[in-house]
């Protein structure tokens, strides 16, 4: 009778560990698709999955190909095209989480058409065609980038509407565990005439598990990506110029320093003489997308305050620290706050700073300045500080 109720216990509480672990939510990187509009250009934290031949999705609105929608959520979204050559386009991403074999997922994301998606084809280079046919949605689970191990929903009918309308999707693995989601543009099928098609896909949502209701899940402000913001009389040409890539970067710790925090960063009014080493400083309005390391507008601002203030104190060396809220999980926190710190790392790097001058750390969700119970207090912990390391 004991081993029974023991037994019993035993499967009752791996069931309900089970359930639990299947209830949490998985986060996606830039689920907007914000980044600088152009062709050929896969967003930040998005990996291209389309033919090796031909070109990436593009990272729409910037005006070519004459698609002009605006976006349903920040500046940018996706578009991909199908072509008559047999090729198509796609993009994947590494998950949170992965998704478990036999488990419920929902999934959602806006979709629509361009009435207008012109472009050379390789079958007509000098006549560009108007790739305005709808096409269908595929999304598929794998076990690295571009793997289509099992194709888990789609949109079935052809997206031939204008405007953007919600899609909802519904995840359940058969055949596995899966660690990676791809999202793939494709015909109307069956099909045995290959043809030129688009469809442009944005704000795409968690993935979560079917057991948990809709309006459980918190959603973060949208942010607005534009170009970098170069102040007047500086050289516009000085991004544009520098390669998109740094060499690796430092990841140092400031555990042995004493630090003091010294509130908001406001170039204005510190002096170099005044500052020390370990003086901790918030950087206000730096935002970021929900899950995204891009910078944002409002963002640039702010970086280009910092990078005239480094410019001016040419001694000084930091230390850049990210911080998210307390909702994902410890592992998703660590790698989002890291990137985010990276990303103003590298942005500083590229307006000029040498790089020898600042290291970044990613701390996650493990020293909150807010309650992650409430909304201010998630967006005042999700927030990216410096730390004075050197002033030599």
């Amino acid at each position: 009778m004991i081993k029974t109720a023991f037994l019993l216990l035993s499967l009752l509480l791996y069931s309900t560990l089970r359930i639990e672990a299947q209830a949490e939510v998985i986060y996606l990187e830039n689920p907007s698709f914000e980044d600088v509009a152009r062709a050929g250009k896969t967003p930040a934290s998005w990996a291209d999955c389309g033919h090796s031949q031909e070109s990436p999705p593009d990272v729409q609105p910037y005006g070519g190909f004459n698609v002009v929608r605006p976006a349903k959520d920040g500046r940018t979204y996706v578009g991909m095209v199908t072509r008559d050559n047999k090729t198509w386009e796609a993009l994947a991403q590494r998950l949170s989480k992965p998704l478990q074999k036999d488990a419920c997922y929902k999934f959602s994301l806006f979709a629509c058409k361009s009435s207008v998606y012109i472009s050379p084809t390789k079958k007509n280079q000098s006549q560009p065609t108007n790739f305005s046919k709808g096409i269908i949605l595929r999304i598929w689970g794998g076990n690295h980038y571009c793997d289509r191990a099992e194709l888990l929903d789609e949109i079935k009918t052809p997206v031939e509407h204008i405007d953007w309308q919600n899609y909802e999707f519904e995840l359940k693995p058969k055949k596995g565990d899966f660690n990676f989601i791809c999202i793939e543009a494709y015909y109307k099928t069956p099909t045995f005439n290959f043809y030129n098609g688009n469809i442009l896909i944005d704000k795409a949502s968690e993935i979560y598990s079917c057991d948990i209701p809709t309006d459980e899940l918190v959603e973060q402000d949208p942010v607005v990506v534009k170009e970098p913001v170069v102040a007047a009389g500086e050289q516009k040409d000085t991004l544009e110029k520098r390669p998109n890539t740094v060499k690796p970067l430092p990841n140092t710790s400031t555990q042995n320093l004493t630090i003091q925090d010294k509130g908001n960063f406001d170039p204005s009014t510190i002096k170099i003489k005044d500052l020390a080493i370990g003086d901790k400083f918030r950087l206000e309005n730096l935002y970021f997308s929900a899950d995204s390391s891009s910078i944002n507008r409002n963002g640039e601002k702010v970086l280009l305050g910092l990078y005239r203030f480094l410019k001016t104190n040419s001694n000084l060396a930091l230390e850049i620290g990210g911080h998210t809220n307390g909702l994902p999980p410890d592992e998703f926190c660590d790698r989002l706050s890291s990137a985010r710190a990276k990303s103003v790392v590298r942005y500083l790097n590229q307006l000029g700073i040498n790089i020898n001058r600042m290291s970044f750390r990613g701390y996650g969700k493990r020293k909150p300045i807010g309650d992650n119970k409430t909304k201010e207090g998630q967006r005042r912990n999700q927030r990216v500080e410096f730390i004075v390391t050197d002033l030599e």
